[in-house]
């Protein structure tokens, strides 16, 4: 599942209630208490989408991408671009790319 990334797309945050506030609290607090670590990109499809990295010296080949997203930037926040893949057998990682510098990580 590819989820739309365009700038100009629909904001669903407005209106959901208590159970999106707290969906996004959430969501900030990981987002505060997560550790992060840089990772080389190797090879891209498309100019766009992450198809071959390597994070702690092994190399990691993405067999499927089930989800991207993008986090506008915000405050203190740098805007990124993040893909949930899977590597190898049920190996799951959401790697992400600040989009000022263009540098890459994996989420932990």
């Amino acid at each position: 599942m590819v989820q739309r990334i365009s700038a100009l797309s629909p904001r669903s945050s407005s209106g959901q209630g208590r159970i999106g506030l707290t969906a996004w609290v959430r969501a900030h607090l990981a987002e505060l208490t997560s550790r992060v670590e840089p990772v080389d990109l190797l090879e891209q499809r498309f100019n766009f989408l992450p198809r071959s990295f390597r994070w702690r010296g092994d190399l990691w080949r993405v067999r499927a991408i089930v989800q991207v997203w993008e986090q506008p930037r915000g405050g203190w926040r740098p805007a990124r671009r993040y893909f949930e893949v899977t590597c190898g057998l049920d190996t799951s990682h959401i790697l992400f790319q600040d989009l000022r510098i263009g540098t890459w990580h994996v989420s932990l």
